[in-house]
């Protein structure tokens, strides 16, 4: 028996969120299967403006998640309100004004974006941990720039002090040995 998919409701004004590799998508629940979302660089790095999609556009087939808030300051058919307050608005920017920012706002009234500050986060780490390996790589380069300074200084004064201790008869004879195969 062939058994059919059972579509999953959302509750109207839902802030709905698609995982993708390295970034989350986000949006909100119009009703009857729609989503309104700047779609930002989803049409290959081109620009669009907040648009009204179906949720099989919005999603790519992958799994959609509701992010859920403790007090949000509107609700239901006041958030698609907002959100259609600002339909066809082209002003995307990845790091002030995003997808995440237009749904936080929608519902909150504030325009945040928890992702680009993890984001920040990571890249801050990344920036403290390669400057303290940068910092390491010249220790460490000058350590063993010393070390092979030292261990080519102290062969010099072996060689000398070598030189010193032999008998004055075979230094010579050293010497001429030397200039024998130049």
């Amino acid at each position: 028996m062939l058994k059919l998919k059972q579509k999953q409701r959302y509750p109207l004004g839902a802030h709905l969120i698609v995982k993708h590799f390295g970034y989350s998508h986000h949006g909100i629940y119009a009703g009857r299967g729609r989503v309104i979302h700047y779609s930002g660089f989803a049409h290959l790095f081109k620009k669009h403006p907040i648009e009204m999609t179906s949720m099989d556009q919005f999603s790519f087939g992958k799994p959609i998640k509701i992010q859920h808030y403790t007090n949000p300051r509107f609700r239901g058919k006041y958030v698609i309100r907002r959100m259609r307050s600002r339909m066809h608005e082209n002003n995307y920017h990845l790091i002030i004004n995003n997808c995440e920012h237009l749904c936080t706002w929608a519902i909150t009234g504030v325009e945040s974006s928890p992702q680009v500050l993890k984001m920040m986060n990571r890249l801050t780490t990344i920036g403290y941990v390669s400057s303290v390996m940068s910092y390491m790589n010249s220790m460490i380069l000058t350590v063993t720039t010393t070390c092979f300074a030292l261990v080519f200084y102290i062969k010099k004064k072996l060689r000398q002090k070598a030189k010193m201790k032999m008998p004055a008869h075979l230094y010579v004879k050293d010497k001429e040995q030397k200039n024998q195969y130049k």
